[in-house]
């Protein structure tokens, strides 16, 4: 028996994975943890084990996580949280084997923190997005990031000199600025091994959430040379072990601007798996497979139930034509979590939501 340890699993990906690797392999055994108390009772059905830790102290919640790891003897551990990958990484050694399939916490650096991928960009002579110093030498219109944030949380978007006087009392110590680049949202995600690609995918957003961007919300495949030549540039110079995800904006000149990269798992990873890039066939023994995924490009994929919160704010900018297209394409839709496959995990995502706007 492999086990194979998931967490938050209330979070849309963790159910997401969960899964896909029940579906796709035999001989496992999924364990999850979650810090929401209501996962004792609801959460997803792909979970053979669920254990509630109840800590706000993340030294003390990665140490029982560790402990959980030792006591079931965790193969595999794939930590879903954004917030805390750089943590668990820092403390790689801890985990054992089930943390083999990750890099060192310098090159997960190179990847995450923007102002040093944006040098490495510079220097391979990549496209990226003007840099500024502050937000007084700021350009309109430009973007505010948080410098070490995984999440759109705290991002800023400035296009008006109205924008510009309501923000620029505040404190942004901890900050990178750069150019707002106009264009169409693309990711191109890769599991890599040394460097070397293992698995690859390439999507492009249809719709985000926050409407101003965001996270994924619904998505289709797109060929990604273009993308992979930018990915495989970065990746020799790093020689990153792990998931990572590389974000572009496709601009009306039609090129593709590298915006930043996530080091970890990324939310949209069901459009890949749905289209038959299986992220996971370097982390699991092959004989374990039940089937191989066949390749496609013809399914769309959604968050559910974010979706509809997405179409709320697409009406509110009497933005109607995405609406529209989803509805076109619905025989081609596919939810990340259905609502009849998987109840309670679908309700668990649902009052995450809630639990998470209610605490900030």
């Amino acid at each position: 028996m492999f086990n194979i340890l998931i967490g938050e699993i209330s979070s849309n990906k963790g159910v997401v994975i969960a899964k896909y690797i029940k579906k796709y392999y035999n001989d496992v055994k999924i364990f999850s943890y979650d810090n929401l108390k209501y996962t004792k009772r609801i959460h997803t059905r792909y979970s053979d084990k669920h254990i509630v830790i109840l800590d706000s102290d993340i030294n003390s919640y990665l140490d029982k996580i560790c402990n959980l790891i030792s006591e079931f003897n965790i193969d595999l551990f794939l930590p879903v949280h954004s917030d805390y990958i750089g943590e668990i990484i820092k403390r790689k050694k801890k985990y054992g084997k089930s943390l083999n399939y990750l890099g060192c916490y310098e090159d997960y650096e190179n990847l995450h923190i923007k102002s040093k991928l944006q040098k490495i960009a510079e220097e391979l002579c990549i496209n990226v997005p003007k840099e500024y110093l502050n937000i007084d030498d700021a350009v309109i219109p430009f973007v505010g990031k948080p410098v070490n944030k995984s999440s759109s949380k705290g991002v800023i978007y400035c296009k008006t000199i109205k924008n510009f006087h309501k923000y620029k009392n505040r404190s942004f110590s901890n900050y990178i600025f750069q150019e707002f680049i106009e264009g169409i949202g693309c990711g191109y995600s890769v599991y890599a091994i040394n460097g070397k690609i293992q698995a690859e995918y390439a999507h492009k957003r249809l719709i985000e959430f926050p409407y101003s961007g965001g996270s994924s919300i619904y998505r289709k495949s797109i060929e990604g040379k273009e993308m992979k030549q930018v990915a495989q540039m970065i990746l020799s110079k790093i020689k990153w072990t792990g998931f990572v995800m590389f974000e572009f904006k496709y601009t009306k000149d039609k090129k593709f601007i590298l915006i930043e990269t996530n080091p970890r798992i990324w939310g949209s990873i069901n459009q890949g798996l749905m289209n038959g890039s299986d992220f996971f066939s370097s982390l699991i023994p092959n004989d374990l497979k039940k089937i191989t995924p066949q390749l496609e490009e013809s399914i769309y994929t959604y968050m559910s139930p974010q979706i509809y919160y997405s179409f709320f704010q697409c009406i509110i900018n009497l933005d109607f034509k995405k609406i529209r297209y989803f509805f076109e394409n619905k025989y081609s839709n596919s939810p990340d979590v259905s609502l009849k496959d998987d109840f309670k995990g679908y309700l668990s995502i649902i009052l995450r939501s809630f639990y998470r706007k209610k605490n900030g």
